[in-house]
């Protein structure tokens, strides 16, 4: 069996559908970003959200730090691994080391949905400080759809909010036969 990564933009639901989906499988779930500030801590002995680690390192020193733990996370046990947004563009991972990973499987969530969710949490800095935020949000994930259409395996589309249990039985039936 192999491992299942899941990928997109932020806000597509990568954590949600993938707990879900690890429950279904009986597979364990990973997060990067719970893993990238779990090493945080580790090493700095600091605590820190993934939005504080990004600040305090600055994008280049944190896409190698990312890199790093997503490396770590490459292993023979079949899981469920829900990569950070960035990951698919980060200049340190090839699409060698992500599919060394699992089977990479991207949720492409349309813009509206993804930003709707994002507005419930607050705008993250790099939109906050943009003057057009949901401009900025759309300019952001065109950009990454082409990394994510690259280094996919497999793609659900999401074009409607859906409940989670909808979701996940679609995503058993994209998956079914594709992991063994």
């Amino acid at each position: 069996m192999r491992s299942i990564v899941l990928v997109g933009i932020k806000h597509c639901g990568k954590s949600t559908l993938g707990k879900g989906l690890a429950k279904a499988l009986k597979y364990p779930f990973i997060d990067s970003d719970a893993e990238l500030e779990k090493t945080f801590f580790l090493d700095s002995g600091s605590r820190c959200s993934t939005r504080e680690i990004f600040k305090i390192l600055g994008e280049e020193k944190f896409r190698e730090f990312e890199a790093q733990v997503i490396r770590s996370l490459i292993s023979p046990e079949p899981r469920v691994i829900a990569l950070g947004g960035g990951a698919v563009d980060n200049p340190f991972l090839g699409d060698e080391a992500l599919h060394q990973l699992g089977f990479i499987l991207w949720l492409d969530t349309a813009d509206e949905i993804a930003y709707k969710r994002i507005l419930k949490n607050g705008l993250p800095p790099f939109l906050a400080e943009a003057e057009d935020p949901a401009l900025q949000f759309t300019l952001i994930n065109n950009k990454r759809r082409l990394s994510f259409a690259r280094t996919a395996d497999a793609v659900f589309k999401i074009d409607i909010e859906l409940e989670k249990s909808a979701a996940v039985t679609g995503l058993l039936a994209l998956l079914e036969g594709k992991i063994s």
